[in-house]
């Protein structure tokens, strides 16, 4: 065990001994299973599966295909999946089926991390995009389980986190097997933290791979009436919105009510914050304005129009179909000091995309978006408005640029494929 390992664990050690109290009212208070799963305790299993881990949705999402062609390739090798949020826990289990075993990530402390590698004997670990967890390296290290970093990508925000953290991680790389990136940029950065080239190579982003095209008129015809949106309407979805944005967002947009030279009386707007949790707290906010609006699941439920100009989509997993009954998408966690969140999902449906200036979540993606005139990045409520204002009363130009989205989608897609093909190697 490294030096720096050994000063993580001490650390470690002191945040369990003051947090093991709240461990245990959350055991008590009826969230046993996901704390065994963070203790290690997760499903024993003898088939030696494949261990793959992806934090949230956004993460699984990308994986999606990957799972599903491993699986049709290998399909004697069982897959495990683990994340961290309960979000992502939803898709996770959607996309293994009833037969999948999903559970919840252990907490990165050694004898937890033993614990798990103890009763999944996996034949690899697959981490998912910057899932580095020092004690999982050391372990996965110690019983000699290849580790694969897929979709890997490293910011230069984060950057000089890891440099400074040299000490813990620099060691701990050498012990991964290979790192898939995303782009050129996110090898080259691996590499400047001292990982060995050859272990570094960029096979591409799988997120677009596991995309969604356009949608056929008739296709998005039905999703409208699905939503309550009426015929000839014009509808902006708002994808991801996290705290404080909002109220941005419904600035921006009772500006674009306001003007009339773009005819905007007959315009939608679907809110999707980004956590379920914050349904509640975006609904007092409509209230407070004074919003006219209709949460998605009230519209469900009586089958009919959405009397309001704003829909809250107040449910999981339709956010795609929101896009796709779309004609405008803006990407949340952008106007908000959060990073952003995937614009690929509506760029790739053939819609004109919008963010904030925070996007270095998804840099790459954002970059190659604007360079290719798929997308606008914005800085305040203002100038989001004006954009709205020209796309939304502008079908041509709306048409034009998203056709330009569509295509950098299209012409990225392949990656799942190549990280399938290193995955197979590795077990072979």
């Amino acid at each position: 065990m490294t030096a720096g390992l050994l000063l993580y664990n001490l650390l470690a050690a002191l945040v369990f001994i003051v947090c093991w109290p709240f461990l245990l009212a959350a055991c008590l208070a009826g969230a046993g299973g996901k704390w065994r799963g963070r203790c290690g305790l997760v499903p024993k299993r003898s088939d030696v599966p494949v261990w793959i881990h992806a934090a949230s949705v956004g993460e699984v999402n990308a994986i999606a295909p990957l799972t599903t062609e491993l699986r049709a390739r290998r399909p004697e090798r069982a897959i495990v999946l683990s994340t961290m949020t309960e979000t992502g826990q939803l898709r996770a289990r959607e996309l293994l089926g009833p037969a999948g075993e999903v559970f919840f990530f252990p907490a990165d402390f050694a004898w937890a991390q033993a614990a798990a590698l103890r009763r999944l004997s996996p034949a690899l670990v697959v981490l998912v995009e910057t899932e580095l967890w020092p004690n999982l390296l050391w372990q996965c290290h110690q019983r000699k389980i290849p580790v694969v970093l897929v979709n890997a990508r490293l910011s230069a925000r984060s950057l000089p986190h890891y440099r400074r953290a040299a000490f813990l991680f620099r060691p701990l790389l050498d012990t991964v097997r290979a790192i898939a990136c995303q782009s050129e940029e996110d090898a080259r950065r691996y590499r400047s933290l001292g990982v060995r080239p050859e272990v570094v190579r960029v096979l591409g982003n799988m997120k677009y791979d596991g995309i969604k095209g356009p949608v056929s008129s008739d296709e998005k015809r039905n999703l409208r009436r699905e939503f309550g949106i009426p015929d000839g309407a014009v509808v902006l979805t708002a994808g991801s919105t996290r705290e404080g944005e909002e109220i941005l967002l419904l600035d921006a947009w009772a500006a674009v009510m306001q003007n009339v030279k773009y005819g905007m009386h007959n315009a939608r707007l679907i809110v999707a914050p980004r956590h379920p949790a914050r349904f509640a707290e975006v609904e007092s906010l409509l209230k407070e304005r004074a919003v006219r609006y209709t949460t998605r699941s009230q519209q469900r439920k009586a089958r009919g129009p959405a009397a309001a100009g704003v829909l809250l989509l107040d449910t999981i997993g339709e956010l795609v179909d929101a896009y796709a009954a779309a004609d405008v998408a803006f990407v949340g966690g952008s106007l908000v000091p959060v990073g952003g969140h995937n614009p690929l999902e509506p760029a790739a449906l053939g819609l004109p995309v919008v963010f904030g200036p925070h996007m270095f979540n998804a840099q790459e993606s954002a970059d190659g978006l604007v360079t290719a005139g798929g997308a606008v990045p914005v800085n305040s409520a203002g100038a989001l408005a004006a954009v709205l204002c020209a796309w939304l009363g502008n079908p041509q130009e709306r048409a034009r640029i998203g056709k330009c989205a569509a295509q950098v989608v299209d012409e990225k897609r392949g990656a799942m494929r190549r990280t399938v093909e290193l995955i197979e190697a590795m077990l072979a």
